[in-house]
């Protein structure tokens, strides 16, 4: 249930091109904009961090959380 969950609000997210936050169980952080969702895992582009620029494939048995990203102090 949770990881249809997850692929819902990626699928969202994808669509309308909109800056990701992304936390794993090994505990990495991807700050990110989502290029594509496969049944199996998402590909995404870092845009910030130690991975900035780099393209990322994660499974999604491997992903906790899917979130918009905000700057710090940005409100909506």
């Amino acid at each position: 249930m949770k990881l249809d969950r997850l692929k819902e609000k990626a699928r969202i997210l994808l669509q309308d091109n909109i800056r990701t936050f992304i936390k794993d169980v090994y505990d990495n952080y991807y700050f990110c904009n989502i290029k594509e969702i496969s049944p199996d895992w998402i590909i995404l582009k870092n845009f910030s961090g130690k991975r900035n620029g780099e393209i990322s494939r994660i499974f999604w048995v491997d992903i906790l959380d899917i979130r918009e990203y905000k700057e710090e102090g940005e409100n909506l």
